[in-house]
């Protein structure tokens, strides 16, 4: 009985406390390397990455996209403004002097040409200025002209195609002023226009 108790007193204090002693490190390690199998033929998998294409840009948001659509409906009102005064010009000049063709003055001038807005300037001011010069010196010159024809019938039909153009010659001149600038506008819109659409169209082909 008292070697018993000598024996459990030179046994180490864990021991005796019936705990297990910890395992040393190079011996867990040992055993981890063990159980976990590496297989070294199988890549790692690569962190995902979102590449983008050479020369691709990534789409923003318009911020501006609102200012951009106001503009844009502020110039196809303008357009529309312009072809409308064009028509509206147009007309009325064309209708003021096509009167005196009707009942017969030859003294009255060719409708102009209109390509552009620069022509359109042109054409209106010499518009302006015939259509008074003519109305004008028509009142004399028709007349004389009449008489020297065709006698006191002459005179009468002179009289009384003066006074028309009197009347309806300035008037054309006056809505020609108006109107061919913004006509020669609409039409310098019109054309650049076309081609932009013709370089749009070859450069897509």
């Amino acid at each position: 009985m008292t070697q018993t108790t000598e024996e459990q007193s030179q046994a180490p204090a864990g021991t005796a406390a019936g705990l297990p002693q910890p395992e040393p490190q190079e011996e867990k390690n040992a055993q981890l390397n063990d159980k976990t199998v590496v297989n070294e033929d199988v890549p790692a998998p690569e962190p995902a990455v979102v590449r983008q294409a050479a020369g691709e840009r990534k789409p923003r948001r318009g911020f501006c996209s609102p200012i951009l659509i106001f503009f844009s409906a502020l110039g196809s009102l303008f357009a529309g403004m312009v072809s409308l005064s064009a028509t509206a010009g147009q007309g009325m000049s064309k209708f003021y002097w096509h009167i005196p063709v009707l009942y017969g003055d030859k003294t009255t001038r060719e409708w102009p040409e209109i390509t552009g807005f620069k022509s359109g300037c042109a054409a209106g001011g010499k518009s302006l200025l015939y259509g008074f010069y003519d109305g004008i010196t028509g009142v004399v010159v028709l007349p004389y002209k009449g008489a020297k024809g065709a006698g006191i019938k002459g005179l009468g039909i002179g009289i009384l195609h003066g006074l028309g153009g009197l009347l309806f010659k300035p008037l054309s001149g006056i809505w020609a002023f108006i109107g061919h600038p913004i006509y020669g506008l609409h039409k310098h819109i019109s054309n650049r226009k076309a081609s932009d659409q013709q370089g749009n169209l070859s450069s897509a082909v």
